[in-house]
């Protein structure tokens, strides 16, 4: 009984860890062909959100890659707070990759909560900011009971998020476009949202809109559903998410089978007293 009750935690934790809604622990960030010339459109590009700023959101324990697909060397030094902003970029000795050249990449693992800035030493002008935030249960938030209109046990389905503030309630969904709608309630500072949708919600998740403007996402399979990953900008208000089909589809396909049956047990049962 005691190994019992050693052992449950540990697959209590394993569980939580496969479900797949906390971010993941490495993300990898880009340094795009031609960004040693000071007019490229952009220097950095996160993989998970297409972000081109250099700033990304971590938690405690997780893993950041500079992978280099330039052709140039380049670095990846961190420097205090108070140079980055002057523009003097004095390294402060929490990391420094080195030169490193193209195919080459430099991990840098971040434990503790803070902001790491950073830049290149060759080129001044690329700069990013790491933000390792705290992971706890409250980053993890659910709204219960979406198509509670449509599912069968008129419970709902639950999508969870992660996001620094709450979406509304009130889900809309649009049975003729296809779509979901989320509304968030309060003051997001995120440069990203992760939902996590239930296969029986919306299937196949091809397009999403971000406050009416449409924008590139990352898709993940997990034991609840699938993980949208999708940069939002700071403020933003509104996620729309079309498939090929959502629950309303689901639930008048399900109530045709259910009628279908209905009439089929009748006229059996017509058929049965007709004979006998």
């Amino acid at each position: 009984m005691r190994s019992l009750l050693l052992v449950l935690p540990v697959l209590l934790l394993t569980a939580l860890v496969s479900d797949g809604v906390a971010f993941a622990d490495k993300y990898r960030i880009a340094i795009p062909f031609g960004a040693s010339d000071p007019g490229a459109p952009f220097f950095w590009s996160e993989d998970a959100t297409g972000v081109t700023t250099g700033i990304i959101t971590v938690n405690p324990g997780d893993s950041v890659e500079w992978q280099n697909t330039d052709t140039a060397f380049h670095t990846v030094t961190s420097v205090t707070a108070a140079s980055f902003q002057s523009g003097e970029f004095v390294p402060d000795g929490v990391f420094d990759s080195g030169f490193f050249t193209a195919g080459k990449s430099h991990i840098q693992k971040f434990d503790k909560i803070g902001d790491y800035h950073y830049f290149c030493s060759i080129h001044p002008f690329m700069t990013g900011i790491v933000h390792v935030a705290e992971r706890n249960s409250d980053n993890i938030r659910s709204i219960d009971g979406v198509g509670s209109d449509f599912v069968g046990d008129g419970m709902g389905l639950d999508v969870k998020y992660v996001l620094d503030t709450s979406l509304r309630h009130d889900v809309q969904i649009n049975p003729d476009e296809r779509t979901i709608t989320f509304a968030i309630s309060g003051d997001t500072l995120n440069d990203q949202i992760a939902l996590v949708l239930p296969a029986e919600l919306i299937e196949n998740p091809n397009t999403v809109w971000v406050d009416g403007t449409m924008t590139d996402f990352t898709t993940e399979e997990t034991s609840s559903g699938l993980k949208l990953t999708i940069p939002i900008e700071p403020h933003a208000k509104e996620i729309k998410i079309m498939g090929t089909y959502v629950i309303p589809e689901f639930g008048l396909f399900a109530a045709g089978i259910l009628g279908a049956g209905l009439l089929s047990g009748m006229f059996l049962a017509r058929f049965k007293l007709s004979v006998f």
